[in-house]
């Protein structure tokens, strides 16, 4: 018993430090190359791809206005679909158990659409205006600058000039 203890305290011990990520040996297996990319282009770890220079606020607006148009569809959905269901569907069913209500399902789906819409559709407003903001706030500190940019899109490459 004492050498199946010692053997599982040992195993407990030995894992996490084997486990450790040791920096020195990290630093000598990669090189460490570096180089000069423009302020347009951003250049990520992974080699041959490329990510295009995004203003601050832009994908928060996007994704805010893509979360109130689903979530205003979804919620006009849902009351759409509440107030087709049947009120005759409706059975009330008296047992030695209690009482048990059975409604038409199109009313808790017609719910459920309209929790899910308002869910998506009030934090896609906040997100809406507040990217909308900063992306605003970015623009007009940035007017005056050179807009020549190179976009890489699909296979090609394209100069573009924003007056």
């Amino acid at each position: 018993m004492k050498a199946f203890l010692l053997a599982l305290l040992v195993l407990i011990i030995a894992v996490p430090v084997s486990a450790q990520y040791n920096q020195t040996f990290a630093s000598l297996e990669k090189s460490t190359t570096v180089a000069a990319t423009s302020p347009i282009v951003v250049k990520p770890q992974g080699e041959g791809t490329y990510k295009v220079f995004m203003p601050p606020g832009l994908r928060m607006r996007n994704a805010g206005r893509t979360l109130t148009i689903l979530g205003g569809a979804m919620l006009i959905g849902g009351v759409i679909v509440f107030s087709s269901a049947d009120e005759t569907y409706y059975t009330t069913t008296t047992t030695n158990n209690g009482t048990y209500e059975e409604g038409d399902p199109k009313a808790a789906l017609g719910i459920v659409m309209i929790a899910g819409g308002l869910g998506m559709s009030i934090p896609g407003v906040i997100l809406w205006t507040k990217g909308a903001k900063k992306y605003k706030r970015y623009m007009e500190q940035h007017e005056g600058e050179q807009t020549v940019s190179f976009d890489l899109k699909g296979n090609g490459l394209a100069l573009r000039y924003r007056f």
